[in-house]
C-alpha cells in the first residue's frame, strides 16, 4: 500500500538496530515531558497524518499518568490537526478486571473518546487477547519471573485458559482500524483458538526441548479472578490467524 511510517517513542532504535522498520521516521517523544515542548513536538509529527495509533505502553507506577496524560495531549493534537482517525490499543474485557493495570487502560480509553466528543476525531478502540508472548511472562521464562527457571518447575497459573494472538495479526487488525471510515467503534479480536495453559505450557516445554515439570500455581487478585472466569476470552471475535504451535515453531 506504500503508507509512509512515523514513529513515536521515548527510546528511538539506533540507525543500525534490526528492530527500526524500514523507511520509518522515527522521532524521540516522552507524552510525560513538559507540556509546551511535548505538544509542539507532537503538532509536527502528526501534521498531514492520515491515522494516529497508539501503542504507548508502561508497566511501573506511572502506567495511570501515561495512559491518560499521553491520551489528553494526543487526542487534542489529533484533533486539531483534523487526522481523521485515531486506534488504540487496549485489551479484551479490560472494563470487567479489578487491576490497576486494566483500570488504567480504561481510563485511556476514556480519555480518547472525551478527545473525540470535543475535537471530532473518530476513535477506534482495538481490544485485544493476550499476544503469544504474554504467556512467556506465566511460564517463567524472562528475567522478572526467571526464579521459577532456577527452581527448575515450569508454572501455570491454575484454572485458566487463553486466546492468545499473534503480534502480525494484532498489527494487521490496527493497520486495518487505521483507514477505516465512520464513526468511534470498540472493536475486539481474538486469536483463533483457546487453549489451557497447562497444554500451552506443555507445548512450550516440547517447543524450547525443556524437561522442567508443569506445576499448577495460583493467580490471586482481582486478575487472577478475570482469568480463572474466562474473562479473558472472546471465542465469538476470533480474528487471528496465527496459531500458539506456529508461533511456538517460528521461536525455534
Amino acid at each position: 500500500m506504500g503508507l509512509a511510517v512515523r514513529v513515536l517513542s521515548r527510546h528511538v532504535p539506533a540507525p543500525d538496530d534490526a528492530r527500526r522498520v524500514a523507511g520509518a521516521t522515527y522521532v524521540a517523544l516522552d507524552l510525560l515531558g513538559e507540556a509546551t515542548p511535548v505538544l509542539e513536538a507532537l503538532d509536527g509529527a502528526l501534521a498531514g497524518a492520515l491515522a494516529v495509533i497508539d501503542r504507548s505502553n508502561c508497566m511501573g507506577r506511572s502506567v495511570a499518568n501515561v495512559f491518560t496524560t499521553g491520551a489528553e495531549r494526543v487526542g487534542a493534537v489529533a484533533g486539531r490537526a483534523r487526522v481523521p482517525r485515531i486506534v488504540v490499543l487496549s485489551i479484551a474485557n479490560v472494563d470487567r478486571a479489578d487491576c490497576g493495570y486494566y483500570r488504567a487502560h480504561v481510563a485511556q480509553e476514556q480519555a480518547y473518546r472525551r478527545a473525540a466528543d470535543a475535537e471530532g476525531a473518530p476513535v477506534t478502540v482495538v481490544r485485544v487477547t493476550q499476544f503469544h508472548d504474554f504467556l512467556a511472562l506465566f511460564f517463567g521464562h524472562d528475567g522478572r519471573l526467571g526464579r521459577w527457571a532456577r527452581l527448575g518447575l515450569l508454572p501455570v497459573r491454575r484454572g485458566t485458559r487463553f486466546q492468545s494472538t499473534d503480534l502480525t495479526d494484532v498489527a494487521r487488525a490496527l493497520v486495518d482500524a487505521a483507514l477505516e471510515e465512520g464513526p468511534s467503534r470498540t472493536w475486539t479480536i481474538g486469536g483463533p483458538e483457546v487453549l489451557g495453559a497447562r497444554v500451552m505450557a506443555q507445548r512450550w516445554r516440547r517447543a524450547h526441548g525443556s524437561r522442567r515439570p508443569v506445576v499448577a500455581v495460583p493467580l490471586p487478585g482481582g486478575i487472577g479472578a478475570f482469568f480463572r472466569e474466562g474473562l479473558n476470552l472472546v471465542p465469538d471475535a476470533k480474528y487471528g490467524t496465527v496459531a500458539y504451535d506456529e508461533w511456538l515453531a517460528g521461536k525455534k
